[in-house]
């Protein structure tokens, strides 16, 4: 099972959307829509008829309201009248504050299967380095037993991600995309690339995305739509796919791996070429 991330492009990238129970990072600077695709998660769970949980450090409920208003999500600003949605602003100054409030409120508003975000985790380790990943790796776990989850990095001035603050949320993170205002005029000015998805497969390469009022994020991917277990199990069928390799291809399927007949194609040439 896949958790759909409601974000129009992304899953295709991502084998399908993110896989449940899982902490998913993303990084961006100031600007690049992380709030935007935080709420977008959210919107589809809500939608879906699941329960969410918006921990922030800058925006209170109101101001959440505001700004899906602005992107024409009315369903958001509903769910968070009827506490469907529950928005915390939240004030942090020390590690400890993960294991004793932050962990307790989801955990009190959960019922295990919910969607949450945290947005931005920069403020609460900012100032820390790597002495403090059992702490994060900690607060991961419990994010794990609550739900499915994604944690907002800031990216800092240097753009470098080496720094303990995003490098610690990445790695310890199950998957992580970075998102990234380049520049390059409005068609491309914004992309996405994933850095890691966990026990899953993810599309290399880099991504240009657009931000739309009523859409939000969209990914403009050129990666081949999955097509089906049926068409493709009839191309796999053909004479020159020996048994090991229609298993792997069956592998790749079940994982929703976008799989076409114009890849597989390009397998059994290399295939046929390897085994001369």
């Amino acid at each position: 099972m896949r958790i759909k991330t409601g974000i129009i492009g992304f899953d295709t990238i991502i084998g399908g959307g993110y896989r449940p129970n899982t902490v998913n990072i993303v990084v961006g600077a100031s600007g690049t829509g992380k709030t935007i695709f935080s709420l977008q998660f959210l919107l589809k769970g809500i939608e879906n008829g699941e329960k969410g949980i918006y921990v922030s450090f800058d925006m209170d409920g109101k101001a959440i309201m505001v700004l899906a208003e602005s992107l024409g999500w009315y369903e958001l600003v509903k769910a968070i009248e009827d506490g469907t949605l529950l928005v915390t602003r939240s004030h942090a100054d020390s590690i400890s504050y993960l294991n004793e409030d932050i962990i307790g409120y989801i955990e009190n508003n959960s019922d295990g299967n919910a969607r949450i975000v945290i947005d931005s985790f920069t403020p609460l380790i900012s100032s820390l380095d790597f002495t403090v990943r059992k702490d994060i790796n900690w607060f991961f776990d419990q994010l794990r037993a609550s739900g499915t989850s994604i944690v907002t990095v800031e990216e800092p001035f240097t753009s470098t991600l080496s720094k303990p603050d995003v490098a610690l949320p990445i790695f310890l993170g199950d998957s992580a995309v970075y998102l990234k205002n380049i520049g390059y005029g409005e068609a491309f000015s914004r992309t996405i690339q994933v850095i890691k998805h966990r026990a899953s497969w993810h599309a290399d390469g880099v991504f240009p995305y657009r931000i739309f009022p009523g859409l939000g994020i969209v990914v403009e991917s050129d990666i081949d739509e999955y097509r089906g277990a049926e068409d493709v199990e009839a191309t796999i069928k053909d004479s020159r796919v020996d048994d090991s390799l229609r298993e792997r291809l069956r592998f790749m399927i079940d994982r929703n791996v976008p799989v076409t007949k114009s890849l597989i194609e390009r397998v059994l040439r290399i295939y046929e070429s390897e085994s001369k």
